[in-house]
């Protein structure tokens, strides 16, 4: 994605949670066992080599927070901030966010200066989550890089009514497909979120062509409703 920038997401699988959050969940909001989650975070920090990881109080919402050291919530069960977005321009520090079908999308500077992500379901989208996160984070657009991670493909995901009249009309008549039952549509929120980020004046985007629903080594809501939640994350590596 850029210079010392790291990223990437886990698996449903290679952790301790049992029955429907088998085996890796990452969510401690899902009805896990807590120290199943714990252990399975535990992992994440090994795996990548990072004492300290960052997560978020999640809520479909736009609050965006600055991570820094040593003055932020770190306690990963009780004290993480309320937000769908976090960015620092710190290093070693790892920005986590969870998912299970909504997108998740990191956004870096080409130089690697600054490191952000966010949580995006279409709430998340039509609530401008990815617009604070982008200016907070004080870059031009022009010097960014994004990358959305893996969430539910366009075939897969039905909306209704109420979901269609949220979104920007502009972008959603390239979005939407009409699906088989009346008052049904398809949409294609990877696409729309890439549309948005183009708006915003980023050029380079790349995704990961994995569909949650689909894929079996990856959580979904849709698909399983009580489920885990697989973690996506991105950190400035320590020269």
């Amino acid at each position: 994605m850029a210079v010392g920038v790291r990223a990437g997401y886990t698996s449903r699988f290679g952790g301790t949670s049992m029955d429907a959050h088998l085996s890796a969940n990452m969510s401690t909001h899902v009805g896990d066992v807590e120290t199943h989650v714990r252990e399975n975070r535990q992992r994440l920090h090994e795996i990548t080599g990072l004492a300290d990881i960052r997560w978020l109080k999640q809520t479909h919402g736009s609050r965006v927070v600055k991570i820094g050291r040593h003055v932020d919530p770190v306690d990963d069960q009780g004290s993480a901030p309320v937000a769908d977005a976090q960015w620092t321009d710190a290093t070693g520090i790892g920005l986590a966010i969870v998912s299970a079908d909504c997108f998740p999308v990191v956004i870096a500077d080409v130089s690697g200066s600054v490191v952000g992500i966010a949580h995006c379901g279409w709430r998340g989208a039509v609530s401008g989550v990815l617009e604070s996160l982008i200016a907070e984070m004080g870059r031009r657009s022009a010097t960014l890089n994004a990358w959305m991670g893996p969430g539910i493909c366009k075939q897969c995901y039905e909306v209704g009514p109420d979901v269609v009249a949220r979104l920007d009309a502009r972008v959603s008549k390239n979005v939407l497909d009409a699906a088989p039952r009346r008052e049904r549509w398809f949409l294609d929120l990877p696409r729309y979120l890439e549309i948005m980020l183009q708006e915003l004046g980023i050029e380079r985007i790349f995704r990961t062509p994995r569909c949650t629903y689909q894929d079996e080594n990856l959580y979904s809501y849709r698909r399983n409703k009580v489920t885990g939640r697989v973690a996506t994350m991105v950190w400035r590596e320590t020269s």
